[in-house]
């Protein structure tokens, strides 16, 4: 492992790197800085001023309107290295050398001859950036460099040159002079990984006997108002650099990791046609650092990064800005390959006591550990502004504690091999390979009578919206902890959570005498820890919840289940849905479980049992009696209320909708509040104003 981590073979590189972006989310802003914004030349700017590139004179007007609108510097990712041909001087030399005709023209201001000399004279009055490309190949270039900024380094006496380790270009694509004798020059660079993404820029690069800085920092530096960069060296080399205020830490060779927020339009974008039309608005610019580029198709200078594959080029420099303005900084340490190799030991011993030494049962907890600590620790130190990669470390574990449980396995399997001819001598065969092999499985499928409930959370959606999600998860774990516990004490399987419903079972896969009253049980004390538990919910998040429940007995298939690759222990069958249906009905009637008659049966007198409807549920066509369970002594209102509550009924069921009516209407006035009177008010008067031309007392759901 330690000559890997020297090595870096490039299918390694490619693993840190996607380590790394998934680490990056951790130092997404709430809220990006306001400072960076695009200027871009848009589809809509291409369309309203014509093809790029467009005459000098229009970009020194764009230039002017946003100096007008008190930005604080303009980074210009755009290339002007070759003169203006459109200029009216240039197109007369132009059309004389290549036709022979002079072309004279009349009533033009002088100012217009020369639309270079116009950009030069707005670049003279306003804090604008120029930007260059570094070419790292090919023949040096000669003539005229642009003027550097002051570098100003401050190191030990055992420091060696600040520049010894920067990306030195031979050549490079310059602004014409007559530009950058009035702007300084920033070179536009990024430096794609192995994998083709940009994760990071240089800050400084070389060129002839000068050292000049990128776009977005000589953009920040003439925001400052300042031509100088202060440079901090170690004995490694280059450490850091600072403009102004502003400490960016950077590695030797003076590359910055650039933290990014987002994909595409992470930043303000402002039409470039809105500006040179004066409709853009000041307070969106006022202060700001404006970049100048295209996301126009065919013009983009198109970037991949961790976030997006096809972001413009200029937003790199505006998400370096970003960075710089918030001090949002990711950076691996010069301390990073000594603490690797620390790791890697520490990890080499840790997983061969874990696997070498101790008993089966430590391996996993062993494994998680071991691995969970060295991507925690990763991530803490991520979370600093610090990239120590946990790649080596988990490499190591699962290297080492893959060949010395191989070593062990292969020492059981001689072990067992001796075990079977050993016995072999006592016994046939056979009872060898029984002793040898665990023989069934309890997990196995199977169908098997089963209890099935299903609980439900009411109107959790319209709940949940005034909650952020941090408060739904905080409030559903607070829920579903003494919801899980009341089933797991009554012999229950739970078997998953959908949302914010829940799914149980009883009588599988070991077989539990009574489920049928285990899981009503179970269903009515959820109800009554509910009622605890929503004092708590209330203070804590401002809502109270209600809940139902649906259970039904019955047979079902139940075993492990899924795909090849991932499996779960649960049922399928009609019953499972019917009990589903029975939950849904709990708003309905206004019950807070409801249960059906295989279930009543199973429960024999545990509990008291109010009828509440003989009913085809939707998509089937065998009725189902359904019930209310409630525990004895809690029944006080169907108590008193169940004379007259079976006479409704009974005429309910014989067809005479009118009297059912008003029986009904005098509980529901008697008592108040209680949702099945009322319904079953509103149903036989609705009966009796459309009887049914064959009434056999089942009504039909028309929904679920």
């Amino acid at each position: 492992m330690l000559a890997l981590y020297v090595a870096q073979p490039v299918a390694l590189q490619r693993l840190d790197l996607k380590i790394y972006d998934a680490l990056l989310p951790l130092r997404k802003l709430s809220q990006p800085s306001a400072v960076p914004v695009i200027i871009d030349i848009d589809e809509q700017s291409l369309a309203r001023y014509g093809q790029w590139p467009w005459p000098r004179y229009l970009v020194a007007d764009l230039v002017d309107r946003l100096t007008q609108s008190g930005v604080a510097s303009i980074g210009l990712d755009i290339m002007f290295a070759e003169p203006d041909r459109t200029s009216p001087a240039r197109m007369q030399q132009d059309i004389y050398r290549n036709r022979g005709i002079s072309l004279e023209i009349a009533g033009l201001p002088a100012a217009l001859a020369d639309f270079d000399a116009l950009f030069a004279a707005s670049l003279r009055a306003a804090p604008v950036v120029l930007g260059a490309f570094a070419r790292y190949t090919g023949e040096p270039g000669g003539g005229p460099q642009p003027r550097p900024p002051a570098m100003i380094a401050r190191g030990g006496k055992d420091a060696p040159p600040y520049d010894q380790f920067l990306p030195l270009a031979s050549g490079a694509v310059l602004p014409l002079p007559q530009f950058f004798e009035q702007a300084p020059v920033g070179f536009v660079n990024v430096s794609p990984d192995v994998d083709g993404l940009v994760r990071q820029i240089p800050l400084l690069i070389r060129f002839g006997d000068a050292v000049y800085p990128s776009l977005a920092l000589q953009s920040l530096m003439r925001a400052l108002g300042t031509d100088s960069l202060r440079l901090y060296t170690g004995p490694d080399g280059l450490f850091s650099l600072a403009a102004g205020n502003f400490k960016v830490p950077v590695s030797r060779e003076g590359y910055m990791q650039v933290p990014f927020q987002g994909a595409r339009h992470t930043y303000r974008y402002i039409s470039a046609a809105r500006v040179l039309e004066g409709t853009a608005d000041k307070t969106d610019l006022g202060g700001c650092i404006a970049f100048v580029g295209t996301s126009a198709p065919g013009l983009a200078d198109i970037r991949a990064t961790p976030f997006d594959r096809v972001m413009p080029g200029v937003e790199v420099h505006a998400a370096a800005i970003d960075a710089m303005v918030n001090g949002n900084f990711v950076h691996t340490p010069a301390w990073a390959p000594g603490a690797q190799m620390l790791m890697i030991a520490i990890a080499t011993c840790a997983a061969t006591l874990a696997f070498g030494f101790a008993g089966p049962r430590v391996y996993v907890p062993a494994a998680v550990a071991l691995m969970g600590a060295t991507v925690l620790a990763s991530r803490q130190l991520f979370m600093t502004g610090l990239f120590l990669s946990p790649l080596y470390g988990l490499l190591t574990s699962l290297l080492c504690g893959g060949l010395l449980l191989s070593v062990r396995f292969w020492h059981e399997e001689k072990q067992k091999l001796v075990l079977r001819r050993a016995f072999s001598r006592y016994v046939s065969p056979e009872v060898v390979r029984q002793i040898s092999k665990r023989q069934g499985d309890l997990l196995a499928g199977e169908n098997r009578e089963l209890s099935i409930l299903f609980t439900d959370i009411r109107g959790f959606t319209s709940l949940s919206e005034s909650l952020s999600p941090q408060d739904v998860v905080q409030l559903l774990n607070r829920y579903f902890t003494p919801m899980t516990a009341i089933v797991r004490n009554r012999c229950g399987t739970l078997d998953k959570f959908i949302g914010d419903a829940l799914m149980a079972f009883w009588n599988a896969p070991l077989d539990v005498p009574g489920h049928a009253a285990l899981a009503v049980d179970a269903a009515l004390s959820m109800q009554e820890q509910l009622e605890a538990l929503n004092a708590e919910i209330e203070e804590s998040f401002g809502i109270r919840l209600a809940m139902g429940a649906g259970i039904h007995t019955g047979q079902a298939y139940v075993g492990n289940m899924g795909s090849d690759d991932l499996i779960n222990y649960t049922l399928i069958g009609d019953n499972v849905n019917l009990a589903s249906r029975l939950e849904g009905l709990c708003k309905r009637y206004g019950a807070p479980v409801v249960v059906s008659e295989d279930t009543m049966q199973g429960c024999g007198e545990t509990f008291a049992f109010v009828h509440l409807d003989l009913l085809r549920v939707k998509g089937k066509t065998r009725p189902v009696s359904i019930y209310w369970p409630m525990r004895p002594g809690t029944d006080e209102i169907f108590q008193q209320a169940m004379p007259q509550w079976t006479a409704a009924r009974t005429c309910y069921e014989r067809g005479a909708f009118a009297e059912a009516a008003a029986q009904f209407a005098a509980l529901a006035a008697r008592y108040s509040g209680v949702r099945l009177f009322e319904l079953y008010c509103e149903r036989s008067r609705m009966l009796a104003q459309s009887p049914p031309p064959a009434w056999d007392g089942i009504w039909t759901m028309e929904d679920k």
